[in-house]
């Protein structure tokens, strides 16, 4: 990985992020003092699990995914991070000294390294900042709540419609196209359902043509359904 200054582009976007968007100038100057752009080439690691934890990380461009091993060599995604994200801040602020997962580019992404402990010496020196951290750590803990809620209280349908309707940023009416960002084993993983029982809830929604599938770009064809199949399992 290649470390750099950051550019205008990339500096607006990390102050607009919920990490930092209450910031005022003079603080946040002082984070760019410690933050350096890396690229990370499609499947290149960017931390191991287990590594000694130095810097936190903000999605600039690209996407990456935290993932962890297990004894079978078996790999359990995580989180998927799009543009706008940061990650590592929770287990930094938690004292802990390693990376719990590791954390892999899915395709070329710009990133913006974060220097840990020159950030938690500067929060020591302000109690505003502290509480402003941990409002956002709150805000992480309410939506990993709901992610364990889904995927332990629903089936995969529900999840994966759930997640779909997630994605959707443009409606045309009652119907929507997004291309999916990540490869759909990694969705898979993601929402923790088996990658045969994946293909066959897409083909189940496709022969009740709610969906239908051009390679990476999934059509809604009735997004109101879709939203009413969600709000009734939620019931």
């Amino acid at each position: 990985m290649l470390d750099k200054t950051l550019n205008h582009h990339v500096v607006m976007a990390l102050k607009q992020s919920v990490m930092f968007s209450g910031f005022d100038t003079d603080t946040f100057d002082q984070v760019l003092s410690f933050s350096r752009l890396t690229k990370a080439a499609q499947e290149q690691i960017i931390f191991q699990q287990g590594q000694e934890l130095t810097h936190i990380y903000f999605v600039y461009d690209g996407a990456v995914k935290l993932g962890r091993g297990s004894f079978k060599g078996e790999e359990k995604i995580i989180e998927v991070l799009l543009p706008g994200r940061t990650f590592a801040e929770g287990v930094l602020f938690a004292g802990a000294p390693k990376y719990p997962v590791t954390a892999t580019a899915l395709k070329d992404s710009v990133l913006v390294s974060i220097d840990g402990n020159k950030l938690l010496n500067l929060l020591k020196n302000s109690t505003e900042l502290c509480l402003k951290m941990l409002s956002h750590l709150s805000v992480r803990l309410h939506w990993m709540v709901k992610e364990l809620d889904k995927q332990t209280l629903h089936n995969a349908s529900f999840r994966m419609v759930d997640y779909f309707l997630g994605q959707v940023r443009h409606q045309d009416g009652n119907e929507c196209e997004f291309k999916l960002a990540v490869p759909k084993r990694d969705i898979a993983s993601r929402l923790s359902i088996k990658p045969e029982t994946f293909s066959r809830a897409l083909k189940s929604l496709q022969n009740k043509g709610l969906i239908s599938i051009q390679e990476q770009t999934i059509r809604l064809h009735d997004v109101a359904l879709l939203k009413e199949m969600i709000e009734l399992e939620e019931l």
